[in-house]
């Protein structure tokens, strides 16, 4: 018992320090490339390189204050991939081909799909706690 409770006070403790991370994510439209934190952000003033296959970056140039990149007309090379690094730590690549057709926001991208999965988890999280500090007592039958 002491053991269920200790790992679910280290699982709350540990829980704000993992709720407060975010990530950097890229979509790109009409020839403009966006990056922004998962709290919707702008990335301004991230490094963006655009590499060939073999790593050797073509072009590094950095974001405006919304987070944007206007593709350029010229490109000496053949890119592959484009690499975005944020402060903190943050990097993240999409490749070259995605960003000239457009990208679509995916199922996860949407704010309701995010607050669904979470209510689902915390729900079932809470569940599965009470099972285990109430377990259902088993009646004996009498012989």
């Amino acid at each position: 018992m002491k053991i269920v409770f200790s790992f679910v006070f280290t699982i709350l403790i540990l829980l704000p320090s993992v709720a407060n991370a975010h990530g950097l994510y890229l979509s790109s439209k009409e020839g403009s490339l966006y990056a922004n934190f998962s709290d919707r952000s702008p990335a301004a003033g991230a490094v963006v390189t655009v590499v060939d296959e073999d790593g050797i970056a073509i072009i590094r140039e950095t974001l405006n204050e919304k987070g944007m990149w206007a593709l350029p007309k010229n490109i000496e090379g053949e890119p592959k991939f484009v690499i975005v690094e944020a402060s903190g730590g943050h990097l993240t690549r999409i490749a070259w081909q995605e960003v000239l057709q457009g990208t679509s926001k995916g199922f996860f991208d949407y704010l309701s799909v995010r607050i669904a999965i979470g209510v689902m988890v915390l729900g079932g999280g809470g569940f599965f706690i009470k099972r285990l500090l109430n377990p259902k007592s088993q009646i004996h039958k009498p012989k």
